[in-house]
């Protein structure tokens, strides 16, 4: 099964082919940027297809990171995904964007808990904490800085991952062990999704947007209420 991954979420730009069969990267791409992922992904495409030696339609399985991330942002990859898919007469899956940041570093060797988070300002962060054993310390959720470093420094050893790294250690515990490791990667690796995105169950990964804070938007009515 061909697998084709999507990532515009964050600070990136990413595709990825997958070969799920042979477990082979045939190719993938990865662009910096922080706007302009609607003018750029569609292009992204084409050259990484190029590159891997197929047309998006060969793709039987198109997966995209659901958030959190730039509101308008991660439903470019999104809206790609389940486009290409209902075109090629595939699936289209989604995954956290939190947990693909989360991933490489629960299969690495040092067997340490991992908070990942993203910058949410106002001195929040979007984040979850898993256990070594992928255990579920805390949902992904919508939190304070300050909380969020209490639950990682009380989870033991403890890698920080995402853009929201440098938030959490800004509020990290003065009496607390520093985290063991500290990755501040601005975007996922789009061959982890490409990855996570061929072994998990449609079922079980809706192709749609993972929203853990309510718009800041009001209504014209609720502007006026006192």
């Amino acid at each position: 099964m061909l697998v084709l991954a999507l990532d515009t979420a964050l600070g990136a730009c990413s595709v990825a082919v997958l070969d799920a069969d042979r477990d082979v990267i045939l190719a993938s791409a990865s662009e910096a940027m922080e706007r302009g992922h609607a003018e750029r992904l569609i292009p992204l495409i084409a050259e990484t297809c190029a590159a891997a030696g197929i047309a998006p339609r060969d793709c039987r399985r198109f997966v995209a990171t659901t958030g959190p991330g730039s509101f308008t942002g991660l439903r470019v990859a999104l809206s790609a995904a389940r486009a290409m898919a209902l075109a090629a007469g595939g699936e289209a899956v989604g995954l956290s964007t939190l947990a693909v940041l989360a991933e490489p570093h629960l299969t690495a060797r040092e067997q340490l808990a991992v908070l990942a988070a993203i910058d949410a300002r106002h001195s929040h962060v979007y984040a979850a904490l898993l256990g070594a054993d992928r255990s579920i310390l805390q949902a992904p959720a919508y939190l304070p800085r300050e909380q969020a470093a209490v639950l990682a420094a009380a989870a033991g050893p403890v890698a920080l991952v995402g853009p929201g790294t440098e938030a959490v250690m800004e509020a990290w515990p003065a009496d607390a062990a520093p985290p063991a490791l500290c990755d501040s990667r601005a975007a996922p690796d789009i061959t982890v999704l490409a990855r996570l995105g061929a072994a998990v169950d449609p079922a079980l990964a809706p192709c749609r947007p993972l929203y853990l804070k309510a718009v800041d938007a009001k209504t014209s009515a609720e502007a006026r209420r006192p």
